[in-house]
């Protein structure tokens, strides 16, 4: 039986690439080909409504098509007290994050500053055990057999006993988790293990070659270029400003709110907080050579590895997910912790997208219900059937 600490933390690991085949159901019914805008926000709205009756606290859709977008909401926000879920609402986007910390990393190396065949040793020495043999291109893509910081019980010990605002320096997670046994060799051919331990030294890396904070380095090169007004790493517990309150059974309490949490556990693998029209507008900025030359672009793109549970469905690049839908192959990333789950679709180009933010989440949060129901919006919000 599983202690209430490796209970907490079996629920805290990312699962953000398998959400996305979990919740996209088979569709019966579907959009026309060419149906105006209105008649579509109609079916995105019932599709939306349809999600909060399945049980899930609120729901916002953004959907992009060209120039042509539309954006719904539905249920609640706020549990408390009522109030409805907007779409300007701000969301925990968890490991939607890795993408912005990956996009800093390959602008570093477009000016120079860092090889994706440079090693974690020699920009972080002494960090990590063994840190010679780990390349930036295996951190990126979750090739670097290193362990999961989110399976480490002493680092997820505060929390899993109710301080959910307990800060740890980044430094210290690295340290801790890395002293973990590897899972592969690194770059053995095949093998993937998803790391969050890995985006925290990209963002170490990021620290230590620009002499600034990962949070100031993503508002300088990503947030304030792109007027994302509502897009931050935050440093306080508390989400500043319009947010849709986290839920979860985490604690043992049905839908309590979790939407204060200490940024620390978080931080360049899952800390970005945002809202899903600005999440559409960096992908489509990135995927359009606005953040970086498209060859670079191209190079996240590629196919490294596919992911073993997802049966040649989905895929990993550098940062991004590729995930085969019934219209085609998107890319994005999804982002999954206690209270909140976050998926972002986007063609290669950027043209098409959808992004979808729920106020729940954790492992098992969704009934099969929900799931359906959540599957059947995904779907209409990006593949239009």
């Amino acid at each position: 039986m599983e202690t209430s600490t490796e209970a907490f933390a079996t629920r805290w690991s990312t699962r953000a690439y398998v959400v996305a085949l979990l919740l996209l159901a088979s569709v019966a019914c579907a959009t026309p080909a060419g149906a105006s805008p209105s008649t579509l926000q109609a079916r995105l709205q019932a599709a939306s409504d349809a999600a909060v009756a399945a049980g899930i606290p609120g729901v916002v859709v953004y959907t992009r098509n060209g120039p042509t977008a539309i954006a719904v909401a539905s249920g609640s926000a706020d549990l408390a007290t009522h109030r409805p879920m907007e779409g300007a609402d701000r969301f925990r986007v968890g490991s939607v994050t890795k993408t912005f910390t990956a996009t800093v990393i390959m602008q570093l190396v477009h000016e120079g500053r860092l090889r994706l065949s440079d090693t974690v040793e020699q920009h972080l020495p002494g960090l990590v055990r063994q840190g010679g043999a780990i390349t930036y291109r295996e951190l990126l893509s979750h090739t670097s057999g290193l362990a999961d910081y989110f399976d480490n019980k002493r680092i997820f010990a505060p929390y899993a006993h109710g301080d959910l605002t307990h800060a740890w320096p980044h430094r210290t997670i690295v340290r801790i988790s890395t002293a973990d046994k590897r899972l592969f060799a690194p770059g053995a051919p095949g093998k993937f293990a998803y790391s969050n331990t890995g985006y925290y030294i990209l963002g170490l890396t990021v620290e230590r070659i620009t002499g600034h904070s990962l949070a100031s380095e993503l508002a300088r090169r990503i947030f304030k270029p792109l007027h994302l007004r509502s897009t931050s790493l935050p440093s306080a517990n508390k989400p500043e400003g319009l947010y849709a309150h986290g839920y979860t059974s985490d604690f043992g309490k049905k839908q309590q709110d979790v939407s204060v949490v200490s940024p620390t556990v978080l931080w360049a693998a899952g800390g970005v907080i945002s809202t899903p029209q600005e999440l559409a507008s960096f992908y489509r900025a990135l995927f359009q050579g606005r953040l970086l030359p498209l060859a670079l672009v191209r190079q996240m793109q590629t196919r490294v590895v596919d992911i073993p549970q997802a049966q040649g469905r989905q895929s990993i690049g550098l940062g991004l997910f590729r995930v085969k839908l019934p219209c085609g192959i998107s890319w994005g990333h999804g982002g999954d912790l206690p209270g909140y789950t976050t998926q972002t679709f986007s063609s290669a180009d950027g043209r098409r997208q959808a992004v979808i933010a729920i106020n729940a989440g954790e492992e098992g949060a969704f009934t099969p219900a929900e799931q359906e129901a959540i599957g059947r919006l995904t779907l209409l919000a990006y593949c239009r059937r």
